[in-house]
């Protein structure tokens, strides 16, 4: 049996139930509109912070897309994938590659979400392209998680619910208590849902506190969206104004640039300058926008920017002339790329140009400069032929290509004869014009593949190439012939130029650089020594005592480049105490570690013309080698002082010595007869009034004179060794030894006898009133 309803019979009690139904079912709809108002909401909230997780990333994306910073960009999604309201994001280049790919498991919308949000059309699929100026960078795409929005709106849901037990519950308990304290909190919450509903998240209506739990907790919840969403709003706006300064900085940076910066349309028109075209260019900018580009190119670029060309345009680093107000042209740097829109049509190019006119200048200076300056390196200024420098790696380079391909090659070597007195009797300057002529001569008879240079004073060198020492040897005569032939004409008159020819073949006289230049000079040397002007071939009956002078030669030459040739010291005694008054500088070689002295080398030194280097190296050594307190006699030929270059370097290292105070005496030998000129009287002069003393050495033998007396008026007369060493068995020996100190008393002079080389010979000496000498028997040559 079926009992049937039966409702509280008091009025209160049904106004109660009543009421509590009422209370309760309107508690249900309000809490449900709730909820499905929070769900769509929540849907809209997790839209809305897709959208903006797109405005916020996209300056940053879009710049490392730029950049192509792949390694930046990854780094930077990581911390944004951390959101969970994310299922999966990826980002693509400009041509579709892939650059990022996130990718997490998308959760589906659940029932009571799809039941709450019913009508709701929101897009979960989010995408951002990234282009500037119509140009595509890229494209990223965000999908949205109902992972969150599913928690949210069941937790809504389950509130809801609990919401509706409870009110149900007290509502029975505390009608009363409750019917005020229910209906008061929801009217503001009501308010404030309308508001969020017309989009309004900084409304000023205030929130009543609820003792209720899920009116309380809808509170909090409603608060806490509104402060969300005031914080994403708060995150926009400042994203905005960042967005306005950057693009301000972006206008400052583009107006400051030295480069200037344009854009064109999709005709070539100019549609964007910036200030610095007007600065390098002279125009204004409102009477160039609109031009076409090509008018203000001056070269043969302005093709480039033809109408049918421009879709085409990627130029890097390009130089050309660009057109001025002022009708002069610059040089500038052209960088241009064409620009695309998002379909890929081509809608204008963008481009930089440099002003590089003073770049331009300076190297096309710097170039000519360069070949100036190699020029000068690599040729003599006076002839204009090629230098020894050139010639010595040029020679080595044309050997070994010849000795390669197994073909001949003759060395020439060309010396004028008599140069020196030319050079001495019409001045240097005429000189410098018989040399001109000569090369200039040879040039003209050299053949085309042929090499010549000038080596050093009146001495050239040619190289033939592809040519046997048959051949070579007519051409040396032909030129032989032609160089004397040649006539140099003077004030009054003329001179006959004369010639040596040296020919050497190689491999046959040398299969080395050095060899094949040392069997000519030998060849060279041979021709000098049978009486000049002539062409001698290095041939098999050129004597090995020539070779071995060329070879004792490269020795000296090698020794003064090592500092092989060393100062010995002979002291010059006083013979009656034999205490030293000075010490005589001698010259010695050390060679595999022996020490030579300078009568086995000298005679070499002598016939390659090495005798002044010698003399000059030793006197330089002598003055740093020796004790401030020696007096020092060093030797210098006679001759030597035909040489300007000798006497300025010896007067360079004698005269700050004197001058200093030390006393240095200069020792002259005669090894052939010398003119005594104004010149000679003039040198020794200086030397002498600098505080230098003079000695005529080995008086009595070769080519010493009275007239060298009575000119110099030396302070010492060294009386030649061979008349000492035979004084005791010679009475001429000894008249003669007599007669040179006797002669010397007259001239106010002292004597120095040499080569005494026994007590007996310096008691002999003595008896004749000489005070000084030297040899073996008063003390060896001793290096320091």
């Amino acid at each position: 049996m079926k009992l049937p309803l039966r409702l509280p019979n008091t009025l209160f009690t049904r106004l109660a139930f009543a009421f509590t139904g009422l209370f309760t079912a309107a508690t249900f709809v309000i809490t449900w509109s709730i909820t499905a108002e929070t769900a769509r909401s929540q849907l809209d909230l997790h839209q809305r912070l897709g959208e903006n997780l797109i405005q916020l990333t996209r300056p940053a994306i879009q710049r490392m897309l730029i950049e192509s910073d792949i390694a930046e960009l990854k780094n930077y999604m990581t911390l944004v994938v951390h959101d969970p309201s994310i299922a999966r994001i990826s980002i693509v280049d400009d041509r579709n590659i892939s650059l990022y790919e996130f990718d997490r498991d998308v959760d589906q919308a659940s029932w009571i979400t799809r039941l709450m949000t019913t009508g709701t059309d929101v897009p979960r699929v989010l995408t951002a392209n990234f282009s500037i100026a119509g140009k595509s960078w890229g494209r990223m795409q965000i999908v949205l998680s109902y992972k969150p929005l599913n928690s949210k709106v069941l937790l809504a849901v389950i509130n809801s619910v609990a919401l509706s037990a409870a009110i149900l519950i007290i509502t029975l308990i505390l009608t009363y208590m409750m019917l005020a304290r229910f209906t008061r909190p929801l009217r503001p919450l009501t308010e404030v849902a309308r508001e969020y509903a017309r989009g309004n998240w900084f409304s000023d209506v205030t929130l009543i506190q609820s003792g209720t739990r899920e009116i309380q907790e809808l509170t909090s919840a409603f608060a806490e969206g509104a402060t969300t969403m005031q914080h994403y709003i708060h995150s926009l706006e400042e994203t905005r104004e960042l967005l306005e300064h950057s693009e301000s900085r972006l206008r400052t940076l583009i107006n400051s640039m030295h480069e200037v910066l344009f854009e064109l349309d999709s005709e070539g028109r100019l549609s964007f300058i910036n200030p610095s075209w007007q600065t390098i260019t002279g125009f204004t900018i409102d009477d160039s926008l609109g031009k076409n580009f090509s008018d203000y190119l001056a070269d043969d670029s302005a093709e480039i920017f033809a109408k049918e060309n421009l879709g085409k345009i990627n130029e890097r680093n390009r130089e050309v002339l660009l057109k001025t107000a002022n009708g002069d042209s610059i040089w500038v740097t052209l960088d241009a790329a064409t620009q695309l829109d998002s379909s890929g049509k081509f809608t204008g190019i963008i481009g930089t140009l440099g002003d590089i006119s003073e770049t331009v200048e300076l190297n096309r200076m710097l170039s000519t400069y360069q070949e100036e300056l190699y020029h000068l390196s690599v040729t003599d200024p006076l002839t204009k032929l090629y230098n020894r420098r050139h010639f010595d790696t040029q020679f080595d380079i044309i050997l070994s290509d010849h000795q390669k391909e197994q073909k001949p090659l003759c060395l020439l070597l060309i010396d004028i004869d008599g140069f020196k007195f030319i050079n001495d009797t019409y001045g240097h300057p005429f000189g410098d014009e018989v040399l001109k002529n000569i090369s200039d001569l040879l040039q003209q008879l050299v053949r085309r593949n042929d090499y010549i240079a000038r080596l050093a004073g009146d001495e050239f060198a040619m190289v033939l190439k592809n040519t046997n020492i048959k051949d070579a040897t007519r051409i040396a005569y032909k030129l032989h012939d032609n160089i004397n032939q040649a006539q140099i004409q003077l004030p009054v008159g003329h001179i006959q130029i004369q010639c040596s020819i040296g020919v050497a073949e190689a491999p046959t006289h040398g299969d080395t650089p050095q060899a094949l230049v040392r069997a000519a000079d030998v060849a060279l040397y041979q021709s000098k020594r049978a009486g000049r002007n002539r062409v001698q071939v290095l041939s098999d009956d050129i004597s090995k005592a020539t070779m071995s002078i060329f070879g004792q030669g490269f020795h000296i030459r090698s020794a003064l480049e090592s500092g092989n040739i060393l100062p010995a010291f002979q002291p010059i005694m006083e013979l009656e105490n034999r205490n030293p008054v000075a010490y005589e500088v001698l010259a010695r070689m050390r060679h595999n570690g022996e020490i030579i002295a300078a009568k086995d080398f000298i005679t070499v030194a002598e016939e390659l013309g090495l005798t002044r280097e010698v003399d000059l190296y030793i006197i330089e050594q002598a003055l740093v080698t020796a004790p401030r307190d020696h007096s020092l006699f060093v030797n210098v030929d006679l001759s030597s002082f035909n040489d300007e270059t000798f006497v300025r370097r010896l007067r360079d290292l004698i005269r700050p010595a004197c001058e200093a105070g030390r006393r240095i005496t200069l020792e002259i030998t005669e090894r052939e007869s010398v003119p005594i000129t104004q010149d000679l009287i003039d040198d020794i002069t200086q030397l002498r009034t600098a505080g230098c003393q003079l000695a005529l050495d080995d008086f009595g033998s070769g080519y010493s004179t009275y007239k060298f007396l009575e000119l110099f008026k030396p302070d010492y007369l060294k009386i030649e060794g061979t008349f000492v060493q035979s004084i005791l068995e010679s009475e001429s020996s000894r008249r003669i030894v007599n007669h040179i100190h006797e002669l010397a008393a007259s001239f106010g002079m002292d004597t120095i006898a040499e080569n005494i080389e026994s007590d007996a010979i310096l008691n002999a000496v003595k008896a004749i009133g000489i005070r000084h000498g030297q040899g073996i028997f008063l003390g060896k040559p001793e290096l320091l």
